[in-house]
């Protein structure tokens, strides 16, 4: 039924946007209220600041590049240091010097060339959206100048471009259908903007030799529900939107993975996005905004996508205390929630009555101020008064994620379902903030295209029990109790006939962390800890180790050593810039060997100490206290 309903509401919106005596003419409104923006930028200086922004940014993107490149391009996670995981810096003026901003290493000729062409697409995709959005908010026609060019270039050269791309589906102007669907993002957005000064020749020529090719050739990837595929459908609703294009809106909403399968399947009942990585949680929301408001505002928007709210809430009790979130999976190190506040300028517009004093109390908490185009587009012109919220502890039971929160720790448990491809294989993988700073950390990713990123991902690069120095198969855990300082979990699939258990309570200033494993087969178990911090004192005596540790990630542990104890091991580390103590007592009641070694943090200039814990038999229990106390 609501097919239908949906099918029906398109036919009769794009009616007034159908093509008539052969010109695409396009509907008013994307969904945002330009008279109201122009009155923020009127009214209220960080409107007016943000409006300097976008006027900076078209004419220096405009001086720079007063058209595209041709050529192929590059896919951004190769653009890389090999040696510390930092992004190269891009330079405008520089398209066959890449320079580490690190280490000061520089990379030439393939593939860094080709993504700066990519990266140079990208930054007139950014001042194209922003001149078109300056006309539509001051008239003036000198903004439409730049978009139109750039929109006709495209059109008349679409066809010098060729398909290529080896990692993310099939690009034409881009590396890849992922960042050929952001750029048509741009493109039609900023042909929605100015479309009443084109003529009809020019509307034509742009939407049938560029953004009606472009998205047809992009709509033809998508075949499954992922960040990826989302983003092809805002590339293709837009297009459709912004062109008439029936065919393509109907795919693009309520196609077998449009926008509302997207939503419906995609976002788990605890309002987490199901890959479970906080990165892809916020790119997917990106994603998502666009097609979701402009459907909105044509009226074509579906009850069942409302859905989306719960992506915006589930994130406020997933952080650590201050701020950061913890990098799951493929996600990146060092995000924060007040990173991500423009989020919630777009959620007060689309949920006011839920989250216009979210967002005030965001600002409040942080030293961020209103500097964002979701802030001028949609934001609230005036916030609320902040109110203090105190947070707990939350189990995200969908996801399997509990975040734990007493005194002065935090604690993170991961052991829900398998995510795909931008899942790390870690069930029952621990991550502990403590004294404002993550002393224990999950270390996400870097750029898929160095070979650190075999670190990254491996299993030595986690908090967690190891079976054979293996790799766990694609799986999930189970979930056995909760409460508000104690999570506890296992996992009986991830190695085969062993069932491995953990259980995690934690008070003002101590973490209990109790690990067994249970087989009927003679094993190996290592249960490991990465250490943001320097060993400073043990009671037992260390010796270096003749040959490296072996097994999936251990060739990037450094200095082994084994220290040999008497009855349990003490071992205390002076965490990293801070005066934060990080005691270690681990007891068993078998025998256990203990290894210490260092390997890379992320980024890679970083070095963390690694504590290994290591039995032989066929079933093994630890059971471990972690104390913090300050110098």
């Amino acid at each position: 039924m609501a097919g239908n309903v949906l099918k029906i509401a398109i036919s009769v919106f794009l009616c007034s946007i159908s093509i008539s005596s052969g010109a695409v003419t396009t509907p008013d409104s994307r969904g945002v209220n330009w008279d109201t923006v122009d009155h923020k930028i009127d009214t209220y200086q960080w409107a007016q600041n943000v409006h300097k922004q976008m006027v900076d940014n078209v004419n220096s993107t405009q001086k720079l590049f007063p058209e595209p490149p041709l050529g192929e391009t590059g896919w951004w996670h190769e653009y890389y240091c090999e040696d510390d995981a930092v992004r190269l810096t891009f330079d405008p003026k520089k398209a066959t010097k890449h320079k580490c901003p690190n280490c000061g290493r520089i990379y030439t000729g393939k593939p860094y060339d080709d993504v700066w062409r990519s990266a140079v697409h990208s930054k007139i995709a950014s001042a194209i959206c922003d001149s078109a959005a300056l006309y539509r908010i001051t008239g003036e026609e000198k903004y439409t100048t730049y978009p139109k060019h750039i929109l006709l270039w495209y059109a008349n050269n679409y066809n010098k471009f060729k398909s290529h791309g080896k990692h993310a589906g099939k690009g034409w102007i881009r590396e890849q259908s992922l960042d050929e669907a952001t750029n048509l993002v741009a493109m039609a957005t900023a042909f929605w903007d100015i479309s009443p000064t084109l003529n009809d020749d020019e509307r034509n020529i742009i939407a049938q030799q560029l953004l009606i090719p472009d998205a047809i050739f992009i709509q033809k990837q998508t075949k499954s529900i992922h960040n990826i595929n989302s983003w092809h459908n805002c590339a293709v609703g837009l297009t459709a939107l912004a062109t008439g294009n029936q065919e393509l809106l109907e795919k693009a909403i309520n196609g077998k993975f449009g926008l509302v399968q997207q939503i419906e399947k995609g976002i788990k009942d605890d309002g987490f996005w199901y890959e479970g990585s906080i990165s892809y949680h916020f790119y997917t929301i990106s994603s998502i905004e666009p097609l979701y408001i402009a459907a909105q505002a044509a009226g074509i928007l579906p009850d069942e996508a409302q859905k989306f709210n719960l992506m915006y809430s589930a994130l406020l009790d997933f952080s650590f205390d201050n701020g950061e979130f913890p990098a799951n999976n493929d996600g990146w190190p060092g995000s924060k929630i007040q990173k991500q506040i423009p989020f919630y300028e777009t959620a007060a517009y689309l949920w006011p009555e839920i989250y216009s004093q979210t967002l005030a109390n965001l600002y409040n908490n942080s030293s961020s101020t209103r500097n964002s185009r979701q802030a001028l587009f949609y934001g609230p012109e005036i916030l609320p008064k902040s109110n203090n919220v105190t947070r707990t502890s939350r189990l995200f039971a969908d996801s399997g994620i509990a975040i734990l929160r007493a005194g002065n720790i935090n604690a993170c448990l991961k052991y829900g379902p398998y995510g795909g491809g931008h899942d790390h294989r870690d069930r029952l993988n621990l991550t502990v903030f403590a004294n404002g700073q993550v002393i224990i950390p999950d270390l996400g990713t870097s750029g898929y295209g160095i070979s650190l990123t075999k670190w990254y991902r491996s299993p030595a690069a986690h908090n967690m029990l190891l079976v054979d120095g293996k790799a766990q198969a694609p799986c999930g855990g189970y979930f056995i109790d909760w409460s508000n300082n104690n999570i506890s979990a296992g996992v009986n699939k991830a190695y085969s006939n062993t069932d491995i258990k953990r259980n995690v309570t934690i008070s003002t200033n101590e973490l209990s962390d109790i690990v067994s494993a249970q087989s009927n087969e003679k094993h190996t178990y290592d249960l490991i800890y990465h250490i943001r911090g320097e060993v400073v004192n043990t009671n037992g005596t260390s010796d270096p180790i003749a040959n490296k540790l072996s097994g999936n990630g251990y060739e990037y542990f450094n200095d082994s050593k084994q220290v040999k104890y008497n009855g349990y091991l003490e071992i205390t580390y002076k965490i990293h810039n801070s005066n934060t103590i990080l005691t270690l007592t681990c007891r068993s009641d078998k025998s256990f060997e203990v290894y210490t070694a260092t390997c890379p943090d992320n980024p890679a200039n970083k070095t963390l100490s690694v504590l290994i814990l290591r039995a032989t038999g066929t079933n093994h229990n630890w059971n471990n206290t972690l104390t913090i106390n300050n110098e």
